[in-house]
């Protein structure tokens, strides 16, 4: 046995340290490659941002201090802060330190709906459903909601979108699903990391529930707002009763015949017993309105109203109720078709001048308030927020919206929101004002990190491009694929434009029918059109207004019984 062992000994050995060389050589690239994210490699541990002025939160400032930050969380911030040796240190002077901003209402990360295909004509509700049935058309219950969809589920990291928000300073961000009434539960996300396990900061945050009906383009129950607040009350009671029965069930299960499991109703109960806010998106003060009514039946809920562009109307309610809104500055605009020499009704001039007024008098009422960008590009979200200032939003109060009171709304005050040891190491550093019309952002740090910023793309010229203040003008020809923000969530469609001289015809094309495109008229980058078809067997007329940017579109479609629904597109090349 001793002179096999040595044989062996001696024909193994080489062949053994050569196994053991590839094992290490293996270990090391799967450190270097796969344990390590890619945009980490070279990323120190630890920060100090020295000699800068900072903003610990809004109405509290160090005029000359440091900030240091170590694996994604503040150590120290103060003037005598002491700067670790093996930190990256970055030269504060002449800059301002802010808290990441926060925007209180979006959908970032989240993936576009599927695209669905037309159900077949003539099959009503049975062929809906055999068409959902086979990945076509959604049956109609999906203008209901499921509020059991979870964003957190859901969210991606990347995207355009989200690089096009951290160049304002925006770093984190609540995420909801907006798919029917009872959308589903909402996730608030940082906006830097590419690990999708590190996205999201806080989950669930709350319920989102909106006022929609099945009167957009897919014509689903309810089909009108008195039926869906019935659908909102009654949902609720069925909750309770689903509760009652478990509970029953759960003190003697002997005897005791065992409720269904309805994972729709169960999802409520968290709301109902007040341990998840409920997010109503309510864009009018009458929904508003709806919304304190609502929760009147249902005490123990807690309320946050979305939108509210002239919420200042009901502030008095608001405040008695302690109710914080999460305020669009999605403002009223000047129809861009509408010719220069013609007048407007008083009533939509007034209109839009409230609407700028509106954040400021929610203040001045004691509302608690953050902001949402809802659909508007991040430059534009954070000029409208300007423009609130200009028209009596105390500055300081406009950071808090963006910081403080968002986290504060949102459950994860001890997590972001001012610059304080233990929270995350979510900063913005800028040369000035972050709030001025000429801020310029020098860095921002999401999760303690230096995220790289997107070059901003330049805006279409006002004034420049063609005599008269036209901006040059666009082709519009080709596919463009466009997400419609319904009533009942967002919907694909696909654009068809043909352009041939001054004529421009095309298709729009939905999951439930075609749309055919008529009287088109191109004016710079602005392209108008009435769009006309058969859709569930109805005939539907409405009008689109779009701007085009190279290769992105954004408009509405305005059905004069519907309403407005926005929509953003592209056209791959």
């Amino acid at each position: 046995m001793a002179r096999t062992f040595r044989l062996y000994r001696r024909s193994s050995a080489p062949a053994r340290r050569s196994r053991a060389l590839i094992t290490i050589l293996a270990a090391l690239i799967a450190l270097l490659f796969v344990s390590i994210p890619k945009a980490r490699m070279d990323a120190p541990d630890a920060y100090a941002i020295k000699d800068a002025q900072i903003v610990v939160s809004p109405g509290k400032t160090i005029a000359k201090g440091t900030v240091v930050f170590r694996k994604g969380l503040i150590v120290d911030v103060g003037e005598n802060a002491k700067i670790p040796a093996d930190a990256r240190v970055i030269d504060g002077s002449g800059s301002v330190v802010y808290p990441g901003l926060i925007d209180a209402y979006t959908n970032l990360g989240l993936p576009a709906p599927a695209v669905q295909q037309t159900t077949p004509a003539g099959g009503g509700r049975q062929a809906a459903l055999a068409a959902a049935a086979g990945g076509q058309q959604p049956p109609p219950e999906v203008a209901l909601g499921d509020p059991s969809v979870s964003a957190a589920d859901q969210v991606k990291p990347g995207g355009s979108a989200i690089e096009d928000a951290r160049t304002v300073g925006v770093t984190s961000a609540l995420s909801s699903p907006r798919q029917g009434i009872f959308a589903g539960q909402s996730a608030l996300i940082n906006l830097g990391s590419e690990d999708p396990s590190h996205l999201v900061l806080r989950a669930p945050v709350a319920l989102t529930v909106q006022f929609t009906t099945g009167s957009g383009f897919s014509g689903n129950y309810p089909a009108s707002l008195m039926g869906t607040v019935a659908y909102i009350r009654q949902t609720f009671l069925d909750a309770i009763h689903y509760r009652d029965l478990v509970d029953r069930y759960n003190r003697g299960k002997r005897g005791v015949e065992r409720p269904p499991y309805d994972k729709r109703l169960a999802a409520l109960l968290p709301a109902l017993n007040g341990e998840l806010p409920v997010l109503f998106v309510a864009s009018s003060d009458l929904d508003v309105g709806r919304v304190l009514t609502i929760c009147g039946d249902f005490p123990k809920v807690k309320p946050i109203v979305m939108g509210a562009l002239y919420g200042y109307r009901v502030a008095d309610a608001l405040k008695s109720k302690n109710v914080p809104v999460i305020v669009s500055v999605d403002f009223p605009r000047r129809p861009s078709d509408l010719p220069e020499d013609e007048d407007e009704p008083l009533r939509v001039l007034r209109n839009r001048a409230e609407a700028l007024k509106n954040a400021a008098r929610l203040v001045q009422a004691g509302v608690k308030i953050a902001f949402t960008s809802g659909t508007l590009r991040p430059t534009d979200f954070i000029a409208n927020v300007q423009k609130a200032i200009e028209n009596g939003l105390p500055k300081d109060e406009a950071l808090r919206a963006l910081t403080t009171n968002a986290a504060e709304i949102l459950g994860a005050s001890e997590q972001v929101g001012s610059i304080e040891v233990g929270k995350v190491a979510n900063l913005v550093v800028a040369g000035g004002d972050l709030l001025a019309r000429d801020a310029k952002i020098k860095h921002v740090f999401i999760d303690g990190n230096e995220v790289e910023l997107k070059k901003p793309e330049p805006q279409p010229a006002r004034g420049g491009g063609r005599p008269g203040g036209r901006p040059a003008a666009v082709d519009p020809s080709g596919e463009w694929n466009l997400i419609i923000r319904a009533p009942d969530g967002d919907q694909n469609a696909k654009l068809t434009i043909n352009r041939q001289g001054d004529q421009i015809t095309g298709v729009l094309a939905t999951h439930i029918g075609n749309l055919e495109v008529k009287d088109a008229r191109l004016n710079g980058n602005e392209l108008r059109f009435a769009i006309s078809g058969t859709l569930n067997g109805q005939s539907l007329e409405a009008t689109v207004t779009s701007t085009i940017e190279g290769d992105s579109i954004r408009g509405a479609i305005v059905i004069a019984s519907m309403g407005s629904f926005e929509f953003t597109g592209t056209r791959p090349r």
